[in-house]
């Protein structure tokens, strides 16, 4: 048989590496098929290249080769395996992520100003919570340092922070003195870092998957970092008018919530992705 690039399928040293049925039931097809010299044709209104008047300088068929095409073959195996490999992992400790933002909510609220202010205990346990929440969330990005290594930089930022956080909790240092202030600039920079890359971490392990919701994670972050920067704004902003200053110090604030509330919703779109994720081998069984 003839493909429509003019070469004899049975004779073509590619279709046994390729896999390749042919062009009526392989890449030639009219849908699905991916094969651009095909398309070509059919968009020009020919059934093969040879009734073309400029197929014999053809820059698309000089570029469409066999090569690039088991390129293209190897790179999807590449990419399967890695998505095989990669996937139950993600899904397992994505989904612990997912749980832990809970406690870590209920820690916000006791270390709130008003509740800490009536409840001191309260405001104790808060800080002892959060503390340990850093160090369990580093500990389960740590898990995923395989599937990306933004996860490893994130976890090691998360347990850095984390350490600092318990230090800052000893009664040898009063809250509000020099020493203080010098250990909290620290944890503020290595919970900038970690965000970061743990935002950009989900969109690469997403990139091959659902590259929409990667994207969604990345513009997350600029969310994210663009409302703390308005928050320090916004501290400026009340020194020249209180009234307006507070203001917009509640607005950024809500607007933080909301970028906190859309992160575990993502967080539970991405766990679920790679828990429902099926293996090629599994999925060759079901076709």
């Amino acid at each position: 048989m003839e493909g429509i690039c003019g070469r004899m399928c049975d004779a073509c040293t590619w279709k046994e590496q390729l896999d390749c049925p042919g062009c009526q039931d392989g890449p030639g097809r009219r849908f699905s098929g991916g094969c651009p010299i095909a398309d070509c044709c059919r968009e020009k209104g020919h059934t093969a290249c040879v009734t073309c008047t400029f197929s014999t300088g053809c820059a698309l068929r000089r570029r469409d080769m066999p090569q690039n095409r088991l390129w293209a073959v190897e790179a999807e195996r590449e990419r399967r395996a890695r998505l095989d490999r990669n996937a139950p992992v993600l899904a397992k400790w994505l989904w612990l992520l997912f749980w832990l933002v809970t406690p870590s909510v209920f820690s916000n609220i006791l270390t709130m100003d008003t509740v800490a202010g009536a409840f001191p205990t309260a405001g104790v346990v808060g800080n002892v919570l959060a503390f340990l929440i850093s160090l369990a969330y580093g500990v389960l990005l740590w898990q995923l340092r395989e599937a990306a290594g933004r996860y490893r930089t994130a976890a090691l930022c998360y347990l850095a922070g984390g350490i600092i956080s318990g230090v800052l909790l000893l009664p040898a240092i009063p809250e509000g003195n020099w020493l203080w202030w010098l250990l909290s600039l620290p944890v503020m920079v290595l919970e900038l870092c970690a965000a970061y890359q743990e935002f950009y971490a989900h969109a690469e392990v997403l990139e091959e998957l659902d590259p929409e919701l990667a994207g969604k994670w990345r513009l997350l972050w600029k969310w994210w970092i663009g409302l703390l920067l308005g928050l320090f704004g916004c501290i400026f902003l009340a020194l020249i008018s209180a009234i307006l200053g507070l203001l917009a110090i509640l607005a950024d604030a809500i607007g933080l919530l909301v970028v906190g509330i859309v992160k575990l919703v993502y967080l539970y779109r991405t766990a679920k992705r790679f828990r429902e994720y099926q293996p090629a081998a599994l999925q060759k069984e079901v076709l």
